[in-house]
């Protein structure tokens, strides 16, 4: 029941992206701009990031909206670890992190003085995943938008269709 309706929800998203208003490349890098914000720790702020970005630059703020809620509640726990796992690999700020058993004061400061450098490979992780899923959501972003256009175009173009859609006044 619940998978039904995550692919109802899903199938209703990604007829709404293809149906956006816009220049389809604009569509896109808005799309590829959500991905890429969406793959980094800041989550309280992605939304607000993600407008104002898209604003700036004049891309597609619902196309971006879309794309950064790659990161949401059910992914965090994926795409968190994977990021920090990338970032210490990467530069390994700080040291590999283990989950202490125990909390007690001298850990807890532990945690706050390495946790600027956690957030560095976060950060670092996320932009080293992020920039080839915004590469890959942009054309994928892109192709779509146009191929949904095209065939939209041609059935438009259809004399029967447009006969149909002619009668549908009259109703």
């Amino acid at each position: 029941m619940i998978i039904t309706r995550l692919k109802t929800a899903a199938a209703r998203v990604y007829c709404r992206f293809l149906k956006l208003n816009g220049e389809p490349r604009q569509i896109a890098l808005g799309f590829a701009l959500g991905l890429i914000i969406g793959m980094t720790p800041f989550f309280g702020m992605h939304i607000v990031s993600c407008l104002i970005l898209a604003s700036l630059l004049g891309w597609s703020k619902i196309a971006a909206l879309i794309g950064v809620q790659i990161t949401n509640v059910a992914t965090i726990p994926l795409i968190y670890p994977l990021n920090y796992w990338v970032g210490v690999k990467l530069i390994g700020a700080s040291h590999e992190f283990r989950w202490p058993g125990t909390f007690d004061f001298s850990t807890v400061m532990e945690l706050m003085k390495q946790s600027p450098m956690v957030l560095l490979d976060l950060v670092v992780g996320g932009l080293a995943l992020g920039i080839p899923l915004a590469i890959g959501g942009y054309v994928l972003a892109l192709r779509g938008v146009r191929l949904y256009r095209s065939k939209r175009k041609n059935r438009n173009r259809n004399p029967l269709f447009s006969r149909l859609k002619s009668l549908d006044r009259f109703r």
